[in-house]
């Protein structure tokens, strides 16, 4: 990820040790422990018996790897190696975004009313954005005539959905102006939808979501990373961190914060996103004895070429039921 220095105020920390502030017990960043306060008592009485090892029983220590820049923990013995977790297939995906040393523009999270799987299963969701998103099909960023598919790795826990740029009529519409067609609609503002294709494979939105709680995002030229935290059985906080790269052009800089309106908590995309989940949450609360079936594109857990499918979202709670030994 990001030197230090690009990284927002409230978010960076700095510390060469970890002290607990109830009993001063000291430990490096590795989560060794390297201090007790009054370990041997105070004037020959109290402290510790000679034959006790505190260092047995440290913390439990976070088990970390990075991808492209990225840093992923895990608390757990038994998760697997992160290639392995992820997939060749979903490696490379992320690898075609993270492609370059980032840059950090900017940051900011919301309270999402639901619990976190409903969030994490509405990315997910493949087939909804051209049907919530009215932005996304009004002005052509994402409408299901667009060609494109999904990737989900082996143990369904991961998926990418791709949109292509082109579709019919696509083209003819941008050089018309950005209006939107059968709508009469117009932007005042049109240079909000104006992109390049950086990365020369003509896919204008890659949405990658790695269970249980990471998201990387493509629109168009709009990139940023999504944190999933869960704050309770029905909140959730969503982070963003919006991203370019060391070498972007100031154009291209500019492009990327112009187009950062299509995300975060009031943008025109993802608005609807923050308040989808907790219409869900409600509705399944007053129904607790029923179960859902998801059966859109069939009941298997594979990758595909269209969109039209709810394999991402089987794959997601696969991936859960695993975990819960269910």
């Amino acid at each position: 990820m990001p030197s230090r220095t690009d990284v927002p105020t409230a978010a960076r920390y700095s510390a060469s040790k970890i002290v607990c502030v109830y009993h001063n017990w000291t430990y490096d960043l590795e989560g060794n422990l390297t201090g007790v306060a009054f370990r041997r008592g105070l004037g020959g009485q109290g402290g510790l018996p000679e034959d006790c090892r505190p260092e047995t029983q440290a913390p439990r220590k976070l088990r970390v790897e990075t991808l492209a820049g990225l840093v992923f923990g895990t608390l757990s013995t038994a998760t697997p190696p992160l290639e392995t977790y992820l997939g060749a297939e979903i490696i490379q995906r992320i690898r075609r975004v993270m492609r370059a040393p980032v840059k950090v523009l900017g940051s900011y999270s919301q309270i999402v009313p639901s619990n976190w799987k409903l969030y994490l299963e509405n990315v997910k969701d493949t087939y909804h954005a051209s049907l919530l998103h009215t932005f996304f099909t009004t002005f052509r960023l994402a409408r299901m005539t667009q060609t494109g598919g999904v990737i989900i790795n082996d143990n369904g826990g991961a998926h990418a959905s791709l949109t292509m740029v082109a579709d019919s009529g696509g083209r003819e519409y941008e050089q018309a102006g950005m209006r939107a067609a059968n709508e009469g609609l117009r932007l005042e503002a049109p240079e909000l939808l104006e992109s390049v294709d950086e990365f020369g494979d003509g896919c204008g939105l890659q949405i990658l979501a790695v269970f249980p709680s990471f998201v990387l995002q493509q629109i168009r030229n709009s990139l940023a990373v999504r944190r999933i935290v869960p704050k309770g059985l029905e909140s959730t906080e969503l982070v963003w961190t919006a991203f370019g790269f060391e070498d972007d052009s100031p154009e291209l800089t500019q492009m990327r914060l112009r187009q950062a309106n299509l995300i975060g908590p009031a943008g025109y995309v993802s608005m609807e996103d923050g308040a989808a989940p907790g219409f869900v949450q409600r509705g399944s609360r007053a129904a607790p004895e029923l179960l859902s079936v998801v059966e859109m594109g069939g009941s298997e857990i594979v990758s595909c070429q269209s969109k039209v499918s709810e394999a991402a979202v089987r794959g997601m709670w696969h991936a859960w039921r695993q975990q819960m030994g269910l």
